[in-house]
């Protein structure tokens, strides 16, 4: 099957290109690198497990190989030895460019499985990388359409899961909408493996997230496009999540790029972080999905926690958020300094967007109520009258002497005022006759200033 699907192309070249003029003939020799695409067994002592997989470059029986598994990197490298080696059931002392089945010294100790990768110390990170992904499509693609073990559920981590994915995916892409059978087994095996994803990735020590260096908050990314008439059509709203196994290789690609950076976020003893991170970004921030790792796995937040359903709650009761502005928010913001027309164009649009929302929106304005404590101290059955003497929190204006200091919800207002302010449940056209309003105002530069003039312009 392997020797099939590339036949005339050498592997090697086909995953890694033609070897540099420079590098030496004894270099490409001493190169060796084989991922894992079947588990045989166990040797008879336990320890020893026995291996198939295709050799790039030259393996020896005695080779001192690294193991190397992409969803958990060691920080230290471990290393095996090759016992023995069998090309079409005969034993050989060596080989190169063959698929064959290997004796691994202690690789059942190891916990070597399909994807796992062993090679030399002078293989790149890219080289082993890509051979990774060939043995997951050869073992997992074409080998078991999809379809996980009790024993791969087990041993697969979120990452490799996301892999098999993609390469799925990718595999029937020509015929998803073409052949019916095959659309509903792609859209099975999608519902599968992203249910999986979801129970590991909320058993995971640590998460990274693309940040913007602009929002100082999660990078927001959406697709959009303008209409001749300035219509706005905009996509569902992702954050981009990465395996920390993953960051060195992620990094490269992102570190040129001043709008983006990196934070880790920590799951915590409870293994609770990760999911109340996402829960908040859900709820808050406009955030509809997730990017798990590949550009092909977008799951939805429907599809991976339960979030709250105020269908049948009286409005009084309901707290206040306003997810729909805060997407926008965060895609105007971002949109700062870009050069490009179009681009330029588009984060008006946003703006103008965020706007709207901003129009019809409800906010809480930070209060600090006079006589308020006292009043339950006297009257603990009493309610808060309506002339209890407040401040409501002001700064400096633009237009008008005063703004007014509001928030999208009260995550943002608990971040920048105590305990000891309440909060005014507000609209800004109860405001902008008399003051300024400056919406999300903190230590971080997401936030937007509301004129009067501005307010009555926007349609």
């Amino acid at each position: 099957m392997i020797r099939n699907r590339r036949s005339e192309m050498g592997l090697f070249d086909f995953l890694f290109g033609k070897k540099k003029e420079a590098e030496s003939e004894a270099e490409a020799e001493s190169s060796c690198i084989l991922g894992v695409i079947n588990v045989i067994g166990v040797d008879d002592n336990a320890t020893d497990l026995i291996v198939m997989g295709f050799v790039q470059g030259t393996l020896k029986v005695g080779d001192e190989l690294v193991v190397t598994k992409i969803s958990c990197l060691p920080k230290t490298p471990v290393k095996t030895v090759i016992s023995s080696i069998y090309v079409d059931e005969e034993e050989v002392q060596e080989t190169s460019e063959k698929v064959v089945k290997v004796k691994v010294k202690d690789g059942n100790k190891l916990g070597i499985y399909k994807g796992t990768v062993l090679h030399s110390e002078n293989v790149t990170d890219t080289q082993v990388y890509l051979t990774y992904r060939f043995a997951m499509d050869i073992a997992f693609v074409r080998q078991q359409d999809g379809i996980l073990t009790e024993e791969d559920r087990e041993k697969l981590a979120a990452s490799d899961i996301s892999e098999i994915w993609s390469l799925y995916w990718k595999a029937h892409l020509e015929e998803f909408e073409k052949v019916k059978e095959i659309k509903m087994k792609v859209d099975q095996r999608r519902r599968d493996f992203f249910n999986l994803i979801r129970e590991k990735l909320f058993l995971l020590d640590d998460i990274y997230v693309i940040y913007s260096t602009i929002t100082n908050e999660p990078h927001l990314f959406a697709t959009a496009s303008l209409d001749g008439n300035n219509g706005l059509t905009v996509s569902h709203s992702w954050v981009y999540l990465i395996p920390s196994s993953y960051m060195h290789y992620r990094k490269e690609i992102y570190k040129k790029d001043e709008r983006f950076d990196f934070k880790r976020i920590e799951n915590g003893p409870e293994k609770e972080g990760i999911r109340n991170f996402l829960r908040d970004l859900f709820i808050y921030d406009g955030v509809e999905s997730i990017l798990y790792f590949t550009e092909d796995t977008l799951i939805f937040a429907k599809e991976l926690m339960d979030l709250p359903n105020y269908e049948e709650v009286d409005e009084a009761e309901i707290p206040v958020t306003n997810p729909d502005l805060m997407k926008f928010l965060h895609l105007s913001s971002q949109s700062d300094g870009i050069e490009d027309k179009e681009q330029k164009n588009i984060g008006k649009a946003y703006f103008y967007m965020l706007a709207r929302f901003a129009k019809t929106a409800k906010f809480i304005a930070p209060m600090q109520l006079h006589g308020y404590d006292q009043l339950l101290e006297d009257n603990p059955q009493t309610a808060i009258e309506p002339n209890i003497p407040f401040n409501l929190a002001i700064r400096p204006g633009k237009t008008k002497e005063k703004a007014v200091q509001v928030y999208t919800d009260w995550k943002r207002l608990r971040k920048h005022f105590g305990e000891e302010y309440k909060g005014l449940v507000v609209t800004l056209d109860e405001l902008v006759k008399d003051y300024d309003v400056v919406i999300n105002p903190g230590e971080y530069p997401i936030a937007v200033f509301m004129t009067e003039e501005f307010f009555n312009a926007v349609n």
